[in-house]
């Protein structure tokens, strides 16, 4: 038996049945409202007690509303969820953008983000609005020892660690997390030993834990400590991501599917876990799959580097050599210092027939090579041997200019400074860097500082 089936009714031409509720909806509406003058006219008394009672009932309502998504965000501040707080501080902004609360939750989650201008941000805003107090000084301090300024935080964090100050773990977490910034490994492990002697389940030390030795290359025990994070708090997104990052360089993509899935339905919008998704779709021999979650995340976030490599890679593998080349030239120009994508952008040029392109490609990769067996040094030894050498920081700043990664260079620049406000070659270094950039307030800055400080004599 056959099922007839509808044709739709163009667009363009709605039937009268079609039209006739939703006209007789607006003629009732206008019907109500042409009788409202006529009664707040008649009984006033009614009418103004009839719209305190609706305006009390939306206040009430946006009140609830944002009461909800305050204890919300403040929970999951506490347990560091930063994607889930970053959802709930949206909501309270959006009914109450001022609140003083919001203000120094945002911030604190835009601290642990690493989005450092916008947590100075937001902090320069709660001063603005309510002056210095003692809430505002410690969220200031913890923002500093994030940073890396370890030599002026240091003592006054490990005294309200001394003296078990409601805010000792936020002191911790800071001091450990500005260590890691500085790549002072060693300070880092004694902090961490010594916390995790008192509380071996903390979530947030575990995590720490994970990142330095990730740092220092040690992958086994990287993986058991994110899995260790996990055990004791599933929801941890950080650790599941960094957990599966690991699992996919492993090219262990049965696992890391399903971290990466219950992280997409968590956190459906974010290109990172789109890209990890895909590489891991792909590990598993999904290539269809992976080729349409790369096409979904790349018309959501289309200058992803990660989603544009993969996609590169995947062109290659499906032999369409022009389009791998289009993937790849993008990802690297976006992430130029990301020697894995390098090395497929240098096999795409080859594979399409451009010789002399991959050929310097070639070179440029050799280069990198380099820098980085360089930089693995001064990490390894120098600056663990002298870490407060201004030299050794500039160098690494240096190289990181070199290979495309400005951010991570000045990052490198200012704690040479830290170690040595007057260090000559960094301010000049700085100088010439912001006049490429087109800042020249700052490049006029850190030129007149390296000339104070070149005139100084030798101590």
């Amino acid at each position: 038996m056959t099922q007839d089936v509808q044709e739709p009714l163009p667009a363009a031409q709605p039937s009268e049945a079609v039209l006739s509720v939703p006209v007789t909806r607006w003629r009732r509406v206008a019907r109500a409202v042409s009788i409202l003058p006529r009664f707040v006219g008649r009984r006033p008394l009614r009418s103004l007690a009839v719209v305190a009672a609706l305006a009390a009932a939306a206040a009430a309502g946006f009140w609830g509303y944002f009461q909800y998504h305050l204890r919300a965000a403040r929970e999951a501040v506490s347990l560091g969820h930063n994607a889930v707080a970053t959802r709930h501080l949206r909501a309270c902004q959006w009914v109450r953008p001022e609140d003083p609360e919001v203000l120094l939750l945002a911030s604190r989650v835009a601290r642990r983000s690493g989005t450092w201008v916008e947590a100075e941000s937001l902090l320069d805003a709660y001063w603005a609005r309510y002056g210095d107090d003692d809430a505002l000084v410690l969220e200031r301090l913890l923002l500093r020892a994030t940073r890396g300024e370890t030599e002026g935080t240091t003592q006054l964090l490990v005294a309200r660690v001394a003296r078990d100050d409601p805010a000792s773990p936020l002191a911790r977490e800071a001091l450990v997390t500005g260590l890691l910034y500085r790549f002072r490994w060693g300070d880092a492990d004694r902090f961490l030993d010594d916390w995790l002697k008192q509380a071996p389940d903390d979530p947030v030390a575990l995590l720490l834990r994970g990142k330095l030795q990730e740092q220092r290359e040690q992958t086994t025990e990287a993986l058991g400590s994110f899995r260790r994070v996990l055990e004791v708090d599933p929801e941890q997104d950080e650790a599941r991501m960094r957990l599966a990052a690991i699992l996919l360089q492993l090219r262990q993509g049965e696992e890391a599917v399903a971290h990466l899935g219950y992280l997409n339905r968590r956190l459906p919008d974010h290109p990172g876990v789109q890209a990890h998704w895909a590489r891991a779709l792909a590990l598993q021999g999904r290539t269809d799959e992976a080729r349409a979650a790369l096409d979904d995340c790349l018309r959501a976030h289309p200058h992803n580097a990660a989603a544009l490599a993969e996609r590169g890679r995947i062109a290659g593998l499906d032999a369409d050599n022009a389009a791998a080349v289009d993937y790849l030239r993008l990802a690297v120009r976006l992430d130029p210092g990301n020697l894995a994508t390098r090395y497929q952008y240098t096999l795409a040029l080859t594979r399409d027939g451009k010789p002399d392109e991959s050929a310097r490609e070639q070179n440029t990769i050799r280069q990198m090579e380099a820098d980085a067996t360089r930089i693995n040094e001064l990490i390894r030894v120098r600056l663990l041997a002298t870490p407060n050498d201004p030299a050794v920081h500039h160098e690494i700043a240096t190289i990181a200019l070199r290979a495309g990664r400005p951010e991570e260079a000045v990052r490198w620049f200012m704690i040479a400074l830290q170690a040595d406000p007057d260090y000559a070659p960094t301010h000049r270094a700085l100088a010439g860097y912001y006049q490429q950039i087109d800042n020249p307030v700052l490049a006029a800055k850190h030129r007149a500082l390296s000339q104070r400080s070149g005139s100084k004599p030798a101590p």
